[in-house]
């Protein structure tokens, strides 16, 4: 067999240098001339591709599993004793599965109309509502911040060898949380899909009983850890993982329930007065007292949401009020 010249083998050869040159310019113009649209399309077609692979892929899966369920349903029946009541049994739970699943999706369904009631009797935050909320709980996660290096000094600096570590860690627990809460605050006033919005909403109401629950830790163990202190942090904390599962399944549906919670967490301090007094803290103790009185304040105010603003007020309130509170665990170091 005659081999032929490279030349003859291979065409593109032939051409000159200066033509390749040419070619490689015009694919280079080519994908100059691609467009973004373009390239926007053939991302989403592969997204899309991908997307019915993953999907093909997920139901296949699913059927080899009934199939295999099928199958050793079959076999434990042709080997049963009495394969006729282990039948019954098996459609019996399939039945009951059916039936749960057909509840399940009837709570949701009345749930969900439950949820868009309530939201409809509502009247809706403006534009200027949400961002100047956001705002003030972004200068809270700030002052949170600072308030955690401040506690922090003023317990190792000023607390005895003997506290010094429960000082700390109490504080910085306190307000790491209340960072947490006003981080997810933020995000609820700050996002715009309903869906996430109620998710960071659920999340900042339940960081609430956490960060109440924290503090009253943090004072219960400075001030009152007798009978009495322990008997106040049950009551706190029972309340507190109570309002915390009621708001985490239902939501914004339980408001006034959650409210006295609040109240009822909020003014269990008034326990402690005897101990300030004892404990020569009455400074500490006026500031928790303001404390307390601004939150409730704020609470009152969320109340008026027809009012436009007043959620935005409140939250004003409430960040004082926890600059108080701050102050108060500032001042309980002796």
């Amino acid at each position: 067999m005659e081999l032929l010249p490279p030349a003859e083998r291979y065409p593109l050869f032939r051409m000159p240098f200066s033509a390749l040159g040419v070619a490689h310019r015009c694919d280079l113009c080519y994908n100059d001339f691609m467009t973004r649209e373009d390239n926007a399309a053939v991302r989403a077609v592969r997204r899309s591709t991908l997307k019915s692979i993953k999907a093909k892929k997920k139901e296949r899966l699913k059927q080899i599993k009934a199939n295999y369920d099928s199958e050793i349903r079959e076999i434990n029946i042709k080997y049963a004793k009495d394969p006729e009541r282990l039948r019954a049994k098996y459609a019996a739970d399939d039945y009951a599965k059916s039936e749960r699943a057909k509840r399940r999706a009837e709570r949701r369904i009345a749930q969900e109309e439950r949820r868009i009631e309530l939201r409809g009797k509502e009247r809706q935050f403006s534009l200027g509502e949400e961002i100047s909320s956001a705002i003030v709980q972004g200068l809270g996660v700030l002052v949170s911040v600072a308030a955690t290096a401040v506690l922090a000094d003023r317990a190792i600096t000023h607390a005895n060898d003997a506290l010094r570590v429960l000082y700390v860690s109490t504080f910085v627990c306190s307000t790491g949380l209340m960072i947490v809460m006003y981080i997810m605050s933020t995000l609820h006033h700050a996002l715009v899909p309903e869906s996430a919005k109620e998710v960071f909403d659920r999340l900042a109401h339940c960081f609430v009983f956490l960060v109440l629950g924290s503090a009253y830790t943090s004072f219960i163990l400075i001030f009152a850890r007798g009978v009495g202190g322990w008997v106040l942090f049950g009551l706190v904390w029972t309340t507190a993982v109570v309002g915390i599962v009621l708001y985490a399944v239902w939501g914004s549906e339980l408001k006034i329930v959650n409210t006295v919670f609040y109240f009822v967490i909020g003014w269990a301090g008034l326990f402690l007065m005897r101990r300030f007094y004892l404990e020569h803290a009455l400074r500490s103790f006026a500031y928790l007292i303001v404390s307390g009185l601004l939150y409730s304040s704020g609470c009152a105010f969320f109340l008026l949401r027809k009012i436009k603003y007043m959620h935005a007020a409140g939250n004003v309130l409430m960040l004082l009020g926890t600059l108080n509170l701050y102050a108060s665990l500032f001042f309980s170091v002796a």
